[in-house]
C-alpha cells in the first residue's frame, strides 16, 4: 500500500469514528430529553441557571437504559464497519496503533478518539459546550465519557481508574498531579491532546517535527554509513549472537554501549537495532535531566517510546552519574521509568555505569566502544581522503600517530581541510590547512587550568650541545613513527600503559627549556598547553589529584603536549611520612605518576632542581634533557642569534667580548637584547655596544651581580 492509499484509509477509518461517535451523542441527547432535559431559555444553556433545572437535577429520574437498546443497532453497525476497516488497514490507522501499544479497552479508545474529534471537527466545541452546561468548555471531560459510553453505575465505577496520574489515559494526554488538584470538580476537568499526540494522530510518519530538540528517531529502513574499523564489526557479531540466544526475552535486553566521546557509539546502536530492524529513540539525557517540567518530560519520553514500540536509547548518560543535589532526585524517578518499561533499553554513556542491583531483572549487556587505534586511524585517514587533492608533504601515517581522533572527527577535519583549499589558487590540502583542521575537532577546556602557547622557534633558533639535540629529536620521532611501531609493528597490542612520550627538562634558569618544549610542539605540529600550577595545586585534600584527572582527560581530546614549568613546586622529591601534610603530598605526586604512564601524548615536566626527583619518578620517565649553562662558544651564539635580521645594528658590537665577559644564559641574553633594542629605538639610533652594557648592568643588578669596569677593559668608558 502506498502513502496516499494508507493515508485515505486512514481518514476513512476516522470518518466512520466521528459517525460512530455522533450516534453516542444523539443516544445521549435523547436520554437527556427523557429525564425532562429542557426548558424556556435552552438558548441559554451553560450561561444562566434556572430553578426549573434545579428542580430536574434533584428530581431526575436514573438514567433511561431502554435509550441503550434504542441506539444499540445502529453503534453495533458502526463499529462493524469499523472492525472491517481496521482488518483491512490495520497497520495504516495511527489511533488503532496507540490502542494496540497501550492495550487500550473500548472506554479509553473512546476517550482518546473524543479528544481527537474537538481537533478534527469544530462542530465538537459546540456540542460538548451544550452538553456539559459551559459555552466556555471546547474539550471533553471524563463526566461527558462516561455519560456516552457508561451503561451502567458499575460501568462509571470502573471507568474511574481511567482517569489516574499512572493510567494508559494519564501516560496518553499527560496527566500531572496540578492537572488533578486544580480547581473545580475531578470530573470536569478537560481533556486535550497535546501537539506531539496530535500529529502522531494525523500524520501518518508520526509528525516527528513536533518532537522536542532532545528527542529524536532513527528507523530501519534508514541509510547508514558502513561502521569503520574491526572494532564496531565484532562488538556487532557479539550483539546479533546475543539478541538471537534471548529470543522472546530480548525486550528485556539493557545494552550499556560506552566510550570515549566520538568514538562512535551512536553510530553503532543504530547498526545494531536497525539490524534486528527495531526503531531506537534517541534522548539526550543531559539536556532532559535539567528540563523544567522534568517529571511531564519524561512521561512524554515513555509515551513516545511505546507510540512506535521502538528501543529506549539514553545517550548523553553520564550527567545522571554526577553527584550534582539538582539531578539525584531526577535521576532516581529516571530509574524508576526504567524498571517498569517492558521494552529493550539501551544507555550511551562516555565512562562505565555500575547500577548495582537497580535493574536487577534486565539482560545485562555491557560493551566498551575504544577509540581507533594506530592502524585503524591511518586506515580511517586513507579511506576519508581518496579523491582529495593532498600534498605530497602530508604522511596520512604520521598524522594518524600525532592526532587520536575517532572517524568523525577525521571525516571532519578533511572536509573542513578540502573547503579551505578550495578557496585557494591550488586547490590542494597543505599540511597547514589540514592540522588547522584538526584542531577544530579538537574541543576540550585546558584553558580552565593552563594557558596555550604559540610556538615560534625552530630547531635554528635553538642552541644547545649535540646530545641534547638528539634526545629532542628522539622524543619527536617517538611521537612521528608511534604508527609503524605501536601499529604496523604490533607494540600497541602489548603494551596496556606507557604508549605516550614524557620528558624531564632540567637545567638553571634561562637555557632553554620553554623554548625547547615549543620546538618540539613546532616540530610535531600539536597544540602546547603550559600549566598555571596556582590552579592546580590546592590546600584542600583530593582537590590537586581532581585537577590533575581534569586536566589530563582534556589533553586526551585535543592530544595536546602538556607542559609543567616549575614542576618541582608540584612533582618534587617524596618524602617520608612524618605528618599528615606529607602523606598527602606523597599521593599527590603518586597520582601524577599514574596519570603520565597513562595518557598517551606528550608530557613535559620543567625543573631547575633535578635533584628533588627521586629514582621511582625518573624511572617513568621517557627522556630526561638536562639542559647545561652555556659555555662562551654558545653564549657567542646565542647573542647572534637573538637579532632579527631587520634589527638595525652598529658595527661595534663585540659578540666574542659579550660572551666572554658576560655570564649570563640564554634567558638572561634575551632580557637584555630586548632591553638594549628599547634604548636604540628612543634614541632613534642603532642598536649598539653601549646600548648592551647599559642593558646587561640592568640585568646583573636583578640577580645581585655587579659589572665593574676592570671587567669590561676597553669598554669600560661606556
Amino acid at each position: 500500500m502506498n502513502s496516499r492509499e494508507s493515508n485515505d484509509s486512514q481518514w476513512n477509518y476516522y470518518e466512520e469514528m466521528l459517525r460512530w461517535l455522533d450516534t453516542h451523542l444523539l443516544r445521549l441527547l435523547a436520554v437527556r430529553a427523557q429525564q425532562g432535559d429542557d426548558y424556556p431559555l435552552d438558548q441559554m444553556r451553560g450561561v444562566i441557571v434556572t430553578e426549573e433545572e434545579v428542580v430536574r437535577l434533584l428530581e431526575a429520574a436514573p438514567q433511561a437504559t431502554q435509550l441503550w437498546d434504542a441506539f444499540e443497532e445502529r453503534v453495533t453497525a458502526c463499529e462493524e464497519r469499523l472492525h472491517a476497516l481496521h482488518m483491512r488497514d490495520e497497520r495504516s490507522v495511527p489511533l488503532l496503533a496507540v490502542a494496540d501499544a497501550f492495550s487500550l479497552n473500548r472506554f479509553e479508545l473512546g476517550c482518546l478518539f473524543l479528544c481527537l474529534a474537538v481537533e478534527l471537527d469544530r462542530k465538537y466545541e459546540k456540542l460538548f459546550g451544550y452538553l456539559l452546561d459551559d459555552i466556555t468548555c471546547k474539550s471533553p471531560t471524563p463526566e461527558l465519557a462516561m455519560q456516552l459510553f457508561c451503561r451502567t453505575a458499575g460501568e462509571r465505577i470502573e471507568a474511574w481508574t481511567a482517569f489516574t496520574l499512572k493510567s494508559k489515559l494519564g501516560r496518553l494526554l499527560l496527566f500531572t498531579e496540578a492537572d488533578l488538584s486544580g480547581s473545580g470538580s475531578w470530573l470536569s476537568r478537560p481533556l486535550k491532546l497535546d501537539e506531539r499526540m496530535l500529529h502522531f494522530l494525523t500524520t501518518q510518519d508520526g509528525g516527528d517535527d513536533s518532537l522536542p530538540p532532545w528527542l529524536s528517531w532513527s528507523l530501519p529502513g534508514q541509510e547508514l554509513e558502513p561502521l569503520a574499523g574491526e572494532s564496531g564489526i565484532r562488538l556487532q557479531e557479539r550483539f546479533e549472537m546475543v539478541w538471537e540466544t534471548a529470543g522472546s526475552d530480548s525486550e528485556r535486553l539493557l545494552l550499556h554501549l560506552h566510550g570515549p566521546t566520538g568514538v562512535g557509539k551512536r553510530h553503532l546502536l543504530r547498526h545494531l537495532f536497525h539490524g534486528v530492524e527495531r526503531p531506537i529513540l534517541l534522548v539526550d539525557v543531559e539536556r532532559l535531566i535539567r528540563e523544567e517540567a522534568f517529571a511531564r518530560k519524561l512521561q512524554q519520553v515513555m509515551r513516545e517510546v511505546k507510540l512506535r514500540r521502538g528501543v529506549l536509547c539514553l545517550h548523553q548518560f553520564e550527567a545522571c552519574l554526577t553527584e550534582e543535589i539538582q539531578t539525584v532526585g531526577r535521576k532516581q524517578l529516571l530509574i524508576d521509568e526504567l524498571e517498569s518499561f517492558s521494552g529493550c533499553v539501551a544507555i550511551v554513556a562516555t565512562s562505565q555505569w555500575k547500577p548495582g542491583n537497580v535493574l536487577s531483572k534486565r539482560i545485562w549487556l555491557e560493551m566498551e566502544v575504544p577509540s581507533p587505534d594506530d592502524t585503524e586511524r591511518r586506515r580511517l585517514w586513507e579511506t576519508g581522503s581518496v579523491g582529495l587533492g593532498l600534498s605530497e608533504e602530508i604522511d596520512l601515517g604520521i598524522l594518524a600517530g600525532k592526532f587520536r581522533m575517532n572517524a568523525g572527527q577525521i571525516k571532519q577535519a578533511l572536509h573542513r581541510a578540502n573547503e579551505i583549499a578550495m578557496q585557494t589558487k591550488e586547490r590542494i590540502v597543505s599540511l597547514d590547512q589540514l592540522h588547522e583542521a584538526c584542531f577544530v575537532q579538537m574541543r576540550h577546556s585546558l584553558e580552565k587550568h593552563a594557558v596555550r602557547l604559540t610556538p615560534k622557534y625552530s630547531w635554528q633558533d635553538l642552541v644547545l650541545p649535540d646530545e641534547q639535540l638528539v634526545l629532542l629529536r628522539n622524543a619527536c620521532n617517538q611521537v612521528t613513527y608511534r604508527n609503524v611501531v605501536l601499529g604496523e609493528w604490533g607494540f600497541g597490542r602489548r603494551l596496556s600503559y606507557g604508549k605516550g612520550v614524557s620528558m624531564l627538562f632540567a637545567g638553571p634558569p634561562g637555557t632553554g627549556k620553554t623554548m625547547s618544549a615549543e620546538v618540539v610542539a613546532n616540530e610535531l605540529g600539536l597544540e602546547i598547553y603550559k600549566i598555571d600550577l596556582s590552579q592546580v595545586i590546592s590546600k584542600y585534600i583530593g582537590e590537586t589529584e581532581k585537577n590533575l584527572h581534569q586536566i589530563f582527560s582534556e589533553a586526551r581530546i585535543g592530544n595536546a603536549i602538556l607542559f609543567f614549568d616549575e614542576a618541582d613546586a608540584l612533582f618534587g622529591k617524596r618524602s617520608e611520612v612524618k605528618d599528615s601534610h606529607d602523606k598527602y603530598a606523597n599521593v599527590e605526586t603518586a597520582y601524577l605518576l599514574q596519570k603520565m604512564e597513562e595518557y598517551e601524548g606528550v608530557s613535559i615536566l620543567a625543573t631547575n632542581l633535578l635533584q628533588n626527583f627521586d629514582e621511582a619518578f625518573m624511572r617513568r620517565i621517557n627522556y630526561v634533557v638536562k639542559f647545561p649553562f652555556p659555555d662562551p662558544s654558545y653564549r657567542e651564539e646565542i647573542w647572534r642569534s637573538m637579532f632579527p635580521v631587520d634589527t638595525p645594528r652598529a658595527s661595534d658590537i663585540d659578540f666574542e667580548f659579550l660572551a666572554s665577559k658576560l655570564h649570563i644564559a640564554g634567558g638572561g641574553i634575551k632580557n637584555v637584547v630586548l632591553a638594549a633594542c628599547f634604548l636604540a629605538a628612543s634614541e632613534g639610533k642603532p642598536v649598539s655596544m653601549s646600548h648592551l652594557i647599559m642593558a646587561a648592568k640592568q640585568e646583573l643588578k636583578k640577580t645581585g651581580k655587579l659589572l665593574l669596569k676592570e671587567d669590561l677593559g676597553e669598554y669600560a668608558k661606556l
